[in-house]
């Protein structure tokens, strides 16, 4: 919601900041999958693999962020914002299935121990080491990114950030987890996949978190009711605008609106001068909401007046209002 070059300096902003999160989602997956296959840790793979999801999902994610930052075409009239709503319901969509996989290997690695009476094997040393080094990485790029996605008003940084966290608690089992089983061993060695799955929780939450607010904005989903009480107040603060009603408002994009609403004015007055009232609400609607937002104002007369057009006749009165 900010001028054509503003809106560009912020969607180059919302690129660069999702650069960062693409290289550190690059580097911990192969490292996670090498020590965890190589160290015999079971907690550690399923950690390597929610980190692939999100590379995965990063490569989606930067794609469609780039074409949202695109202008308003023959194709795409308002805009090509709803880009970016897609790929945040993508990435806590993969957030999502990741804990479903994580919460059914670790379950089937618990199931065979109480079937089979196998344990899972006692994990290296090295895997503390890689599971400190990827949570301190990981609260990094969290605190990062949120502050961007704040500056920004991004959605998908957002989205990218709270993934950022979750894989900080991911981290943080297999820290538990291994822990456990290199110090105490035996039953202890469980440690791993209950931790796993207990955070797997924490994980798919994060992702309905995500996945909630860009369903609502795919599927028109109106803005908060306070917003909407907001706008109906500025509107009534234009002089000769009265009983601002019927609003309808939805996103267009991650950080731009469409309002549609009905005003009332004097329905002697010449048709420049209501539209120039309606030209006043859309200044201050703009002011406040920033100049992508798209709005339409439909002027409804005041007094009593009847206009045939055919056999019909309208009539416009302030009782049926």
């Amino acid at each position: 919601m900010q001028s054509l070059d503003n809106h560009s300096a912020n969607h180059d902003a919302k690129v660069k900041a999702f650069r960062v999160s693409l290289w550190v989602n690059t580097i911990l997956p192969p490292l996670k999958l090498l020590v965890g296959i190589f160290g015999s840790s079971v907690a550690l793979i399923a950690d390597g693999i929610n980190s692939l999801a999100d590379i995965l999902s990063n490569l989606v994610v930067y794609v469609l962020l780039k074409i949202s930052g695109k202008p308003r075409d023959d194709d795409h009239n308002y805009g090509h914002g709803k880009y970016e709503t897609v790929a945040s319901f993508a990435l806590g969509a993969v957030m999502i299935l990741a804990g479903i996989w994580i919460i059914v290997d670790s379950g089937t690695t618990i199931g065979r121990y109480f079937t089979e009476g196998v344990l899972p094997e006692r994990p290296a040393t090295l895997v503390l080491i890689v599971a400190i080094f990827a949570m301190g990485l990981k609260e990094w790029a969290y605190h990062y990114t949120i502050q961007k996605a704040r500056e920004t008003k991004s959605e998908v940084l957002r989205a990218e950030a709270m993934d950022h966290r979750s894989d900080v608690f991911t981290s943080l089992a297999v820290l538990i987890g291994a822990g456990c089983s290199i110090l105490f061993g035996g039953i202890a060695q469980l440690m791993e996949p209950v931790a796993a799955i207990v955070v797997a929780g924490f994980v798919m939450n994060m992702g309905f978190k995500v996945t909630s607010p860009a369903f609502d904005k795919l599927t028109e989903g109106s803005l908060p009711k306070e917003t909407e009480t907001e706008i109906l107040q500025i509107a009534g603060s234009v002089e000769g605008i009265q009983e601002p009603h019927n609003i309808r408002t939805r996103m267009t994009g991650s950080d731009s609106i469409a309002i549609e609403m009905d005003v009332r004015c004097d329905g002697s007055m010449p048709l420049y001068k209501a539209h120039d009232l309606s030209i006043q609400v859309e200044d201050k609607l703009r002011e406040r909401f920033g100049t992508d937002t798209h709005i339409i104002i439909h002027i409804e007369p005041i007094q009593r007046f009847e206009h045939k057009v055919g056999a019909y006749k309208e009539v416009y009165d302030d009782s049926t209002k």
